[in-house]
C-alpha cells in the first residue's frame, strides 16, 4: 500500500512537472512568434533635416516594409505632430493619414507651428492581414522649431568696376555657412545690403560674431576690391539684457526700500517724540 501511495504521488509530480513544462515551451514558442512577426516588419521617417523655422514646412518620406507574406495585407498610417506637453498641432500634417504600398515611401509635409520649440512626428501603423487581423507599431521623430537668425550686412565695392553676378556667403564665429551662398550685383564705388535667416540649432548661448565674404568661386575678380560688412547677435540674453536686469532689481529693491520709510514716517507722525 506504502507503495501504490509514493507511486501515485511519483505520477503525479511528473505529471504536474510536465504541464509546467509544456506550459513554458507554448510561452516561449509565443514569445518567438511574436518576436518574428515584429522584427519581419520595419518602419523609417527619412528627412534631410528635422529642424524648420516657424511656419516652415518639412518634406518626410515614410516607409513601412513586411517581409511576412500573407494571403492579403494592407497596410494603414496616421500621423499626428504634438508639442512637447503632448498636445496635438491641429493639421500640422498632410495627408494625415491614408494606405502604404508594402517598401514604397510615401511622403508627409509637416507645417511648422508659429511657436518655437520642440515638437513629436508620430506616425502609426496598421497591418490588417489575411482575417482581419491587425498589428499595430509606431514611430516618432523630433522636430525643432526655430526663430530664424537674421544676418544682414554691407558689402561694399571700392573698386571702379561693376560686379555682376558676385557671389558672397556669411560666415559666423569664423565658420562659412553653406546655405547662406547669395548672388548679387555691386556698382562702381558702391554698397548692397545682403540679408540672410539662418535656420539654426547649433549655437550656444552667448555673443556670435558674423560677417559677409566672397565666395572663392569668383576669387579671381576679387582683388581686395569688395569689403563685407560685419555684425554680431546674441543667443540666450545680450550684455545690454543683463544689465537692463540688474537695472530691475535694484528699482525694485529701491521700491520696496521708499515703501517701507513711507509707512514707518506715517506710523510715527503726529505722535509724541518720546513715543516715537
Amino acid at each position: 500500500m506504502a507503495g501504490n501511495k509514493e507511486g501515485g504521488v511519483c505520477t503525479k509530480k511528473i505529471i504536474a512537472a510536465i504541464a509546467v513544462l509544456t506550459m513554458v515551451l507554448a510561452a516561449g514558442i509565443c514569445i518567438l512568434s511574436s518576436a518574428d512577426e515584429t522584427d519581419a516588419a520595419t518602419s523609417e521617417i527619412r528627412g534631410d533635416t528635422t529642424v524648420v523655422k516657424v511656419s516652415g514646412e518639412l518634406t518626410f518620406d515614410i516607409v513601412f516594409f513586411e517581409s511576412d507574406s500573407f494571403s492579403t495585407l494592407e497596410i494603414k498610417y496616421s500621423a499626428v505632430l504634438n508639442n512637447s506637453s503632448g498636445n496635438l498641432q491641429a493639421g500640422a500634417v498632410s495627408p494625415a493619414s491614408g494606405t502604404l504600398y508594402n517598401g514604397l515611401p510615401t511622403k508627409l509635409t509637416v507645417k511648422a507651428p508659429a511657436e518655437a520649440g520642440k515638437y513629436t512626428l508620430v506616425v502609426s501603423f496598421t497591418e490588417v492581414i489575411d482575417d482581419g487581423n491587425e498589428i499595430k507599431s509606431e514611430k516618432s521623430l523630433t522636430i525643432t522649431v526655430v526663430t530664424p537668425i537674421k544676418l544682414s550686412a554691407t558689402l561694399t565695392n571700392n573698386s571702379n568696376v561693376d560686379f555682376t553676378d558676385f557671389t558672397v556667403y556669411f560666415r559666423v564665429d569664423g565658420v562659412l555657412v553653406d546655405d547662406s551662398k547669395n548672388t548679387v550685383s555691386v556698382r562702381a564705388k558702391g554698397t548692397t545690403t545682403v540679408s540672410y535667416d539662418w535656420v539654426t540649432d547649433s549655437l550656444s548661448n552667448g555673443e556670435h560674431t558674423f560677417e559677409i565674404v566672397a565666395g572663392e568661386e569668383n576669387i579671381g575678380d576679387y582683388r581686395g576690391s569688395i569689403i563685407g560688412g560685419k555684425g554680431k547677435f546674441y543667443i540666450g540674453h545680450s550684455d545690454y539684457g543683463l544689465v537692463n536686469i540688474l537695472l530691475g532689481i535694484m528699482l525694485v529693491l529701491f521700491a520696496i526700500f521708499a515703501f517701507y520709510f513711507y509707512r514707518k514716517q506715517v506710523k510715527n507722525y503726529g505722535k509724541p517724540k518720546s513715543r516715537r
